[in-house]
């Protein structure tokens, strides 16, 4: 499985309805002489990429190459729209230059929204434009990795250029994703996913509600299989994503990422970006779905139709990854993170009366590679190696002291008296040993040898373990009792 720097080999082209995202910023604090309303006193004006246009920002912030294909207007907005994508290196060459352009203006006061008014019109591609189109497809599909619909609503994305775009999709293998609006699913016949949220999927089922997993289930695979479309990727809100796949009919809950929420304006382009990448880098679609429900707990948690980037996203996993998670749970977010090319580290001990030496190792250790591993020998464990008076710390305590070191990513108990097995299950790419194991049998060392892993042996800071130590606390309580 590829990293998230597969991101940058994507060439995406985006088509859909492009505008602009206007905020007027101001503080109110007075009530209208001439009516019931509030004063904003106007501090600042900010112009931002919206619609298709968040999308193609999203893509480029994610390290994509990205190809806009919509309309903007011959006025003033639709300048500043082509401006705004230029300045991020997205290719504006085949934007439909007609009429105005499509501006949503935002009042804010104190980062709350309290007032949107919308200047649009409904305009479809004219035939000459789809004749041009439809005479350059492979120049314009030429090195594209994967296609995405922004739809709006707002009239580009007819059904005649979404039936072109998606039929020379298919005879060139290229994935479309597709985020829709409106009740016509049919003209996204044919595309290798749909993500509608909750307004959409009832628009375009004609249900009056969807009130059961069943339900939704069900329904999602009829659209499915009437449209020919592979995934249905149901953007759930607070319950996170869910996704049905058409071949196996099998339906996955992906439950949404807790972050705190500042504005969900274009999370759900950041999602159907997020998507539209990990499909045309050939991930999982399961991973791909873990990914977009990162993505959008970090946008929402910013203000505005904001971006994420891959570090953000890598972050995040990171953070997440660690403290109070069950060993079995600590397992499925190394395998996350070894997809997106990450080393493992692994080391182990007993960690009794955990000291300098101890974190000099660690520090040592997690230089080999991305990730610490700690597997700490449990309780039970160490009395059947040292003897009943051992540990002197539980495995609680020394669990909790292990997790509160910056350098320590994971921390695992293990029952038995090597950590064998668990070095079987994680396969780490560096196994970590003082080097006072060399030319000794080392627990697994054989095993990740056996792979292609390494086994380092690192100095140790003479005069400190944890015996010495017992020893010294036991000589001075002895001499204070003399």
């Amino acid at each position: 499985m590829k990293s998230l720097e597969s991101f940058k080999e994507q060439n995406v082209l985006v088509i859909g309805d492009l505008m602009i995202d206007k905020y007027i910023i101001g503080n109110v604090s007075r009530i209208s002489p001439e009516a019931p309303v509030p004063v904003l006193n106007q501090t600042k004006t900010e112009r931002k990429l919206g619609g298709a246009g968040n999308v193609l920002a999203n893509l480029k912030s994610l390290g994509a190459m990205v190809h806009a294909l919509g309309r903007i207007g011959n006025d003033s907005e639709g300048r500043i729209c082509e401006k705004l994508l230029t300045e991020r290196g997205i290719d504006c060459s085949r934007l439909w230059k007609f009429d105005d352009t499509i501006v949503k203006t935002r009042i804010i006061s104190q980062n709350q929204q309290f007032l949107r008014v919308d200047e649009e019109k409904i305009i479809s591609p004219s035939d000459e434009y789809l004749l041009t189109l439809k005479n350059n497809i492979d120049g314009i599909l030429k090195n594209v990795t994967v296609v995405v619909f922004s739809d709006y609503a707002k009239g580009f994305v007819s059904e005649e250029l979404a039936s072109l775009i998606i039929h020379a999709c298919n005879a060139r293998n290229i994935p479309v994703v597709v985020d829709p609006k409106g009740k016509n699913c049919s003209k996204y016949k044919g595309a290798t996913a749909i993500t509608p949220n909750n307004k959409e999927f009832l628009d375009m089922s004609g249900a009056v509600s969807l009130d059961s997993e069943d339900s939704i289930k069900s329904e999602a695979l009829r659209i499915l299989k009437e449209n020919n479309i592979e995934y249905f990727i149901h953007t759930r809100s607070e319950k996170g994503i869910s996704v049905i796949e058409k071949d196996s009919g099998l339906k996955s809950d992906f439950p949404t990422q807790a972050k705190e929420v500042i504005d969900v304006t274009g999370a759900g382009d950041t999602v159907v970006s997020v998507i539209a990448l990990a499909i045309g880098a050939g991930f999982e679609i399961a991973y791909a779905i873990t990914l977009a429900n990162i993505a959008a707990s970090i946008v929402i948690s910013k203000f505005g139709t904001a971006q994420t980037s891959t570090n953000e996203i890598e972050e995040h996993l990171f953070s997440i990854k660690t403290k109070d998670k069950t060993k079995n749970e600590v397992l499925r977010i190394i395998s996350d993170l070894k997809k997106q090319g990450k080393k493992i580290v692994f080391t182990n001990g007993c960690f009794d009366l955990v000291h300098a030496g101890h974190i000099k190792s660690f520090q040592q250790a997690k230089s080999f590679g991305d990730v610490l591993i700690v597997a700490v020998n449990s309780d039970d464990s160490i009395r059947r190696l040292k003897g009943e008076s051992r540990p002197v710390v539980d495995l609680k305590n020394r669990i909790a002291l292990l997790k509160a070191l910056e350098c320590v990513d994971f921390v695992i108990p293990f029952e038995e008296d090597t950590p064998q097995n668990l070095i079987e299950a994680i396969k780490p790419d560096v196994m970590v040993k003082g080097e006072d194991w060399k030319g000794k049998a080392v627990a697994g060392a054989d095993f990740v040898k056996s792979y292609g892993g390494k086994v380092e042996f690192i100095k140790l800071e003479q005069g400190l373990s944890t015996t010495f130590i017992i020893e010294k606390i036991k000589k001075t309580a002895w001499g204070e009792r003399q």
